[in-house]
Parts: C-alpha cells; structure tokens; sequence
C-alpha cells in the first residue's frame, strides 16, 4: 500500500492494534498482518495519534481497494 506520509507518530499503535483485533476475531497472522499494515497506512496519512486511527470502515475500503 502505497501512501503519502505526512504524520507518522501513530502508525505504530494503529498497527498494533488492527493487527491484535483481526487476531482476535480469527484471522490467520497474515490476513491480520494486513489488516494492520492497512490501519497503519491510513494512519500516517492524518495529523497526530488518536484522530489519525482509522475506522474499520476505512481499513476496509483501502483493502478492498488493493
């Protein structure tokens, strides 16, 4: 996923925290690896740390989208 950078302070914790919810909700490591790596994209594209999370709506538009 290719993104524009403005912010990158949160991506960390979007990743994190995309990836530990698609674990918890039965996704394989990879499909949750992507899932968290879709949150941290979208993530960097915003200013700051919490406003910059996104929703899982967003997540996954930007996945069916790739």
């Amino acid at each position: 996923m290719k993104t524009e950078a403005i912010d990158t302070t949160g991506a960390g914790d979007a990743f994190n925290g995309a990836f530990a919810t698609a674990l918890s909700e039965g996704k394989d490591i990879f499909e949750a690896m992507r899932y968290g790596n879709a949150a941290g994209a979208l993530a960097v594209t915003r200013q700051g740390t919490a406003p910059a999370m996104a929703l899982r709506s967003e997540i996954e538009k930007l996945l069916e989208e790739s």
